[in-house]
């Protein structure tokens, strides 16, 4: 992938190498299943129970190590200051570690025991071996709740609609979650039971709230894993059907190219530079073997190539472009009207679809997905 994506002063932190270097050590099951062959149902409980273990851990991981803080801050408030605040935050520090090195160590083995349970091994390639976007390195932040890098693809920037302003607002409201709602809950008790609720201090509602926390990042953990190894698989699919079918064989250099822009601008358009849609990309990056830069990105350029090429590429990169748009399981950024001008007279026919596709993926449906990710020369 040198030279098609570039990377501007990308450093893995110490905690992304952590995670990839824990999930290296993490042995995997010689298995040779496909993913494929486990029907949506059971696909369902497997993940439905890795979730549940991992909520169950991680709550308790919470209150034991919350508990020891409250009860330290309570038995000490009598102390002189320093005394009293001293122990504190030595209890809370040491706590604090702990924590975050268990639920570290959980959200790990919960997002690769995801990856076993897809077996991506069988479905990746080796241009994702190595870098920012393999598979490790995904799952590693996907575990760690880092963001991915940003990057530039075949001379366009995802983030080019991105706003910065939202992305930090939405980052602080997060890193602030936890001390907002104990200020909030704090409040109420006091406002409405005073300082005990039936004897017991309202401080320890930090307990609860740590472990409910605690299960939400879990669980979102686990979803988002889910999702991108979902990608992975799908991908594969997608790649091998194409090239097996040798559909893009006689395609014109214009719909080759216009293969490009399908995906290039719903990453734009979403405001959203997902794994799942970078991955895709690159796939049919290589599939249409383009290197060169060419304004992929350009919505009226891929308008102009909708036009141009004949009636079955275009229902190709229509049915591209709804895979595309399905791919990060959101709908919200992509409006209505972008949506009418791509798909013009076919838009009753490709909405539902897309909207049926994205559904599907949120709710990991993984058969029921690739089964509306056909992608073939006649409406659909």
């Amino acid at each position: 992938m040198k030279g098609i994506v570039q990377i501007p002063e990308f450093k893995p932190t110490r905690l992304e190498k952590f995670g990839i270097f824990y999930l290296g050590l993490m042995r995997h099951r010689d298995s040779a299943h496909n993913v494929f062959e486990l029907t949506d149902e059971e696909l369902s409980k497997r993940i439905k129970r890795i979730t549940r273990k991992g909520i169950l851990l991680s709550a308790l991981v919470g209150f034991i190590c919350v508990f020891p803080t409250v009860w330290v801050g309570i038995y000490f408030s009598g102390s002189p200051i320093l005394e009293h605040y001293g122990w504190v935050a030595g209890v809370t520090g040491l706590s604090i570690i702990l924590q975050l090195y268990i639920l570290l160590i959980i959200a790990l083995r919960a997002v690769f025991e995801v990856s076993e349970l897809i077996n991506i091994h069988a479905s990746k390639t080796d241009m994702f071996d190595n870098g920012a976007y393999s598979v490790n390195a995904i799952l590693s932040r996907t575990a760690l709740a880092l963001p991915d890098p940003k990057l530039n693809i075949l001379g366009f920037n995802p983030f080019e609609r991105v706003s910065k302003m939202n992305l930090f607002i939405s980052g602080l409201l997060y890193k602030a979650r936890t001390f907002l709602t104990n200020l909030v809950l704090k409040k109420g008790l006091e406002y409405t039971a005073g300082n005990t609720v039936l004897g017991i201090s309202i401080l320890y509602e930090a307990v609860p709230v740590e472990c409910f926390w605690n299960c939400v990042m879990t669980k979102k953990l686990i979803y988002q894993a889910r999702l991108r190894l979902f990608g992975f698989a799908l991908t594969s699919q997608i790649a091998m059907k194409v090239i097996n079918d040798k559909l893009v064989k006689h395609f014109s250099p214009l719909a080759k190219t216009g293969c490009l822009r399908a995906i290039a601008n719903v990453i734009v358009l979403a405001k959203n530079y997902h794994p799942n849609m970078i991955i895709l990309l690159l796939r049919f990056q290589e599939i249409m073997q383009l290197t060169g830069e060419d304004k992929y990105d350009d919505w009226e350029m891929f308008l102009d190539t909708l036009k141009k090429v004949n009636a079955k590429e275009r229902y190709f990169l229509l049915d591209l472009f709804t895979v595309a748009a399905s791919f990060d399981g959101k709908l919200a950024e992509l409006k209505g009207e972008n949506l009418r001008t791509v798909y013009e007279n076919d838009h009753d026919q490709y909405y539902p679809r897309l909207v049926q596709l994205t559904q599907y993926i949120k709710d990991g449906q993984l058969n029921a997905a690739l089964a509306l990710c056909k992608l073939d020369l006649v409406a659909s």
